[in-house]
């Protein structure tokens, strides 16, 4: 009963939590081709979960050049239009990757989503939900034994 009462608490926190992550995420602006969504799953045990997704949002560190049709989708997604007539998508996408690849992208157009949803207060407070859950079920339990005992005297 116990461990089942906490997995259905960390399962309805890990949800609460996807969901706001959702929310913040598809009201910055930052949305294109939904794979952040799709990216975005939990996964349950028992007594445990893990909420999985990838960290797009915050940005790359110059050194490696991010994939051109990545950069290319994400072009076309936008409706970003190159400003010479002569360019081609994909050409602007390959200069695109080349100078986050020499530079990074900056910081201050990152989005730190899970920081801004998975606070030091919001993990205290899910850690409280099932301390506060396991303490009553120890109380239930010890009453129950304590009542059993007294039956018999």
């Amino acid at each position: 009963m116990e461990i089942f009462d906490n997995n259905k608490i960390i399962e309805d926190e890990l949800n609460a939590i996807r969901d706001d992550i959702l929310t913040l995420y598809n009201n910055s602006n930052k949305r294109t081709s939904g794979q952040f969504e799709k990216d975005l799953t939990i996964e349950l045990g028992n007594n445990m979960g893990s909420l999985l997704g990838n960290m797009t949002l915050q940005g790359r560190k110059a050194g490696k050049q991010p994939p051109i049709e990545a950069i290319e989708q994400w072009i076309e997604e936008k409706g970003i239009k190159p400003l010479e007539e002569k360019m081609s998508t994909s050409t602007l996408a390959y200069l695109i990757a080349r100078k986050i690849g020499q530079e990074g992208t900056d910081k201050e157009n990152h989005l730190y989503v899970y920081d801004k949803i998975i606070t030091p207060d919001r993990i205290q407070s899910i850690i409280d939900r099932l301390t506060v859950f396991n303490a009553q079920m120890f109380i239930n339990e010890v009453t129950i034994t304590i009542k059993e005992s007294f039956k018999n005297i």
